[in-house]
């Protein structure tokens, strides 16, 4: 009979491979790649998500602004907060005319109507632009006038 001359603490005992290492190696790294691929999309859709809020933010605040401007007063304006300005000019659509109050006589207010061309930019940086339409007024009268 022959013994074998292997020790009896090895027999039977396998290890990884060089090649099964290696194999194992390359399945982690295609999906270590998977993964930052899918967080880098992330973190682009997030940033896109960011600008498109402050966008929404710069839009809503310059309706409001010009929404409280008078057209009739003031045709042509600008109007700056920190680094954020809001440009406008207005044509008359409506000549003005004398109001009508709810009993239908005559106000104490000259209405008219006039288009307005908006821009916002931000660090010269033109955000957006846009006409809206907004009725100008001017006092001409006292209610003791009427």
């Amino acid at each position: 009979m022959h013994r074998s001359t292997r020790p009896a603490s090895r027999r039977g005992v396998r290890g990884f491979t060089l090649l099964e290492a290696i194999v194992a190696l390359v399945v982690f790294s295609l999906g270590a790649f998977a993964l930052y691929g899918w967080l880098s999309t992330n973190v682009i859709t997030l940033n896109r998500i960011r600008d498109r809020q402050q966008l929404e933010v710069a839009m809503d605040s310059t309706l409001d602004l010009i929404r409280r401007s008078n057209p009739m007063e003031t045709p042509t304006g600008q109007r700056k907060v920190g680094d954020f300005v809001v440009t406008w000019t207005s044509t008359p659509v409506e000549p003005p005319k004398t109001g009508v109050d709810q009993s239908g006589g005559p106000s104490i207010f000259m209405v008219g109507l006039y288009d307005l061309e908006v821009r916002a930019t931000r660090d010269g940086r033109e955000l957006h632009a846009f006409h809206v339409r907004q009725v100008g007024w001017k006092q001409v009268r006292t209610m003791d006038d009427l």
